[in-house]
């Protein structure tokens, strides 16, 4: 066992100076900072520099452009056409888990990590936010397995995470700096392992009864994290009150295992079948600078680091010069007692002073200039930093002078969208990995009825009662990636409402689709609340057969289902 975790370790090890070496994360410590408006040599006196913080406004102009403020899953049957009503579940399902997860508070704080590392990794589990065991499980009515891993014997929580709740899957996000690969592997989907350093109390490692062999471990083993320059002093501040461990936890791909080891510990705390491993390990990451060798890259920061040191010595030497530029007087020795030069220098309107002989030769006034390349220099700088983003003074918030065409306007917001759009995209890509993994975990451990408020043909809500028999199977996942700007969505308002007059009528056109869509794009309208409810399902839940049932008869009597369609959108105008 010894030689077995001496070999992992030296692995793990392998893995740090791959990040290091090719993510430069040493850096990352100093990037974030520069966000904090901590630079080298600003100590906020007066012989201090004067920073202008590029970072920080660069991080929040990209966030709000990058990030889904209300993200939606639209989901569509893959390889068998029979799923439509599955899949109207499944996508009722999972725009709920989207809210009850807090995916989008998770996708935020990646994004962020995105900026200043080049990774931004999100992992998921089910149940237990350190590691879901089938041999510490409980059958409940209603949530199906659960683990009761994360109380003591005593009651007290183990865990403290409120998006982790028991019978459910999560997607928590990981900093980059906790996150281990092989040295050499380029993407996660070619990883054979994962290392997640986790932190926790030594007194809940001992309590927690997924891991074994704990009598003799103590605390403060953070070896690894030690070595860290930049935050060796975090963690040794961390543990002085409370006993730590660092804990290692491998996702072995090879023997499909999870694995747990404290560096100095000569026994594995945990060696067991990871049931978390579908389609691949349990991590989605996404990176907006990618590198084609390396898993690691240079992030944003990095790439701008240059332009943003230049930018606060520019500052600093404006600064210096404006006081060197502040009126001064050249008194000729023994021109003006002391007490004329106070008159002068006071803030009295109107001072009388005298001086013994010709006051043009015995006092002068020197007033040096401040040197106009340096205020010129320092637009130079931000212009490159918004040419190496991507972003624009109009995308930045500023007013841009002189007069532009309509086309030439369009030309230049064409140019910022296609920047922008390929982060949404890569965002976009990471969220739909996210839900498709979570799914999977559903297929598999949801073996209760559930219940969920699904949308009809007719646009009316309705409260299935299902099983994961009901809707397993293969979905195509779609993101509305250009739902989040404000000119994109006032456009798109006027295209469905379009839509739904040219083809309204048709006998077997998707209303209700249509109907959501355009109530999705008005973000203070709870699109499921207007909707009416069905008057089949208002006592109680109706099975997934009889509701799929329902929803076949409604698309064989066209009939039927444009009278049930029209009148629930009138119900809907009528509440708008």
């Amino acid at each position: 066992m010894r030689a077995e975790i001496e070999k992992w370790r030296a692995l793990v090890e392998q893995g740090i100076r791959y990040r290091e070496k090719y993510g430069w994360s040493k850096r990352w410590h100093s990037y974030r900072n520069y966000a904090r408006g901590i630079f080298p040599g600003y100590d906020s006196s007066s012989d201090g520099i004067l920073p202008y913080n590029l970072v920080y406004t660069m991080l929040r102009v990209l966030v709000p452009n990058v990030y889904f403020r209300n993200p939606f899953i639209n989901i569509t049957p893959r390889l068998r056409p029979n799923l439509e009503i599955s899949a109207k579940v499944v996508e009722s399902l999972d725009n709920w888990l989207i809210s009850e997860l807090d995916i989008k508070s998770t996708i935020k704080s990646a994004i962020h990590d995105c900026f200043f590392t080049n990774r931004g990794i999100i992992k998921l589990g089910y149940d237990s936010l350190f590691g879901f065991s089938k041999d510490f499980t409980l059958d409940l009515i209603g949530m199906g397995s659960v683990t009761y891993t994360q109380l003591d014997k005593k009651g007290r929580r183990l865990e403290y995470n409120i998006n982790v709740k028991p019978g459910m899957p999560w997607a928590v996000r990981v900093l980059p700096d906790y996150i281990v690969v092989p040295f050499g592997v380029k993407t996660l989907d070619e990883c054979p392992w994962i290392d997640h350093i986790i932190i926790r109390p030594l007194e809940d490692v001992k309590a927690d009864p997924k891991y074994k062999y704990t009598r003799d471990l103590e605390g403060t083993h953070m070896e690894l994290l030690y070595k860290d320059p930049q935050r060796a002093d975090f963690y040794r501040e961390l543990s002085k009150e409370v006993d730590l461990v660092e804990l290692h936890e491998i996702r072995d791909l090879r023997e499909g295992r999870i694995k747990v080891f404290v560096p100095g510990y000569d026994k594995w705390l945990r060696d067991e079948e990871d049931i978390l491993q579908i389609e691949g390990l349990p991590f989605v990451s996404f990176t907006f600078n990618e590198d084609s060798e390396y898993f690691w890259g240079a992030s944003d920061v990095q790439i701008i680091e240059p332009q943003q040191l230049e930018m606060n010595e520019a500052r600093t030497q404006a600064m210096l010069h404006r006081r060197l530029a502040l009126v001064k007087f050249l008194v000729q020795e023994g021109g003006m007692s002391t007490d004329e030069v106070d008159k002068m220098l006071k803030e009295t309107v109107g001072p009388v002073a005298f001086v013994k002989g010709i006051p043009n030769q015995v006092v002068q006034m020197l007033q040096p200039h401040i040197p106009p390349d340096l205020v010129q220099w320092v637009e130079v700088i931000r212009s490159d930093v918004r040419e190496i983003m991507g972003i624009g003074k109009m995308q930045a918030g500023e007013v841009v002078g002189g007069r532009k065409t309509a086309t030439e306007a369009q030309i230049v917001q064409l140019a910022h969208q296609l920047r922008m759009d390929e982060r949404r995209d890569i965002v976009a890509d990471a969220l739909v990995k996210v839900i498709r993994k979570i799914n999977q975990i559903i297929f598999d451990r949801w073996d209760d009825k559930r219940v969920a408020e699904v949308v009809g043909y007719d646009a009316a809500k309705y409260w299935v009662e299902f099983t994961k028999r009901d809707i397993v199977g293969e979905y195509n996942y779609r993101v509305d990636v250009e739902s989040m700007t404000p000119i994109t969505k006032a456009l798109k308002k006027r295209e469905i409402v379009q839509i739904i007059q040219a083809i309204g009528k048709h006998p077997r056109a998707n209303v209700d689709y249509l109907l959501r869509m355009l109530l999705r794009e008005f973000e203070w309208v709870d699109a499921l609340k207007l909707l009416p409810p069905a008057q089949e399902t208002q006592l109680q839940p109706m099975p997934f057969g009889q509701f799929a049932q329902l929803q076949t008869r409604l698309l064989q009597n066209p009939e039927v289902l444009q009278e049930r369609a029209k009148r629930n959108a009138e119900v809907i105008g009528g509440a708008l």
